[in-house]
């Protein structure tokens, strides 16, 4: 049984990570943190929220900064059944040293939107901006590094090979350097797109590389891909 099928999701869901986490999986320093910093396509995560409150300079996106707090946390109690189910579904296609079980993990989401919602209310448009790749309402060079997390090329069967290379260039306009985790797609095997956007980024003489990171959960989800100007 494929992942697809154990993940039986409509779309790109409302699941939130805490700073460790970015932490882990951006393989992030404190001098990474120093300037102003963009995460995309967010979502009910306690990054911006964390790491603000730490002194960093974090502006957060989504489409989903649209909806009022109330709203996102329904979406987070629609799509939760969904998320747990396919945990328990594909255990066989996780790492559970750090986690332990798909019960911590929903602890773990619950606390990540619980410091998001607290942040959301408090900070607003200070902090969180509605937007979506692959187009962003921001300056170029606005940004000094910016951070896309389970989105691009996790999403890879919804968002095809154009939309990854644009979404890219956009990243790049706006900050000096870009980094994504994962580089696998639903179904834990590598994305299919992650070739061509080396190669594509390659021509355009952009330094793209592979780089290890200190975390895996999807088994096989242990790189991130940096791209630099």
């Amino acid at each position: 049984m494929e992942m697809e099928q154990e993940f039986k999701l409509d779309g790109i869901v409302p699941w939130g990570r805490r700073l460790w986490e970015y932490r882990a999986f951006f393989a992030l320093e404190e001098a990474d943190l120093r300037g102003a910093v963009l995460d995309v396509g967010s979502g009910p995560s306690s990054f911006a929220a964390e790491a603000s409150a730490a002194g960093a300079q974090v502006t957060a996106t989504d489409p989903l900064y649209a909806l009022p707090g109330e709203t996102i946390a329904q979406r987070f109690e629609e799509t939760r059944g969904a998320m747990m189910e396919g945990l328990r579904q594909a255990r066989h296609r996780f790492r559970w040293s750090q986690y332990g079980s798909p019960e911590a993990i929903e602890t773990i989401r619950r606390e990540a939107l619980a410091l998001f919602l607290a942040d959301y209310e408090r900070a607003g448009a200070r902090h969180y901006v509605e937007a979506s790749l692959p187009k962003l309402p921001f300056a170029e060079g606005a940004f000094r590094l910016a951070l896309s997390s389970h989105l691009l090329f996790l999403y890879g069967d919804d968002l095809d090979f154009a939309f990854h290379i644009e979404a890219l260039h956009e990243l790049l306009r706006v900050a000096g350097e870009v980094r994504v985790f994962p580089l696998i797609n639903l179904d834990g095997r590598p994305s299919s797109h992650l070739p061509g956007v080396l190669a594509h980024f390659a021509r355009e003489g952009m330094q793209a590389e592979l780089v290890p990171v200190p975390y895996e959960f999807q088994r096989g989800a242990t790189k991130m891909l940096r791209l630099r100007r």
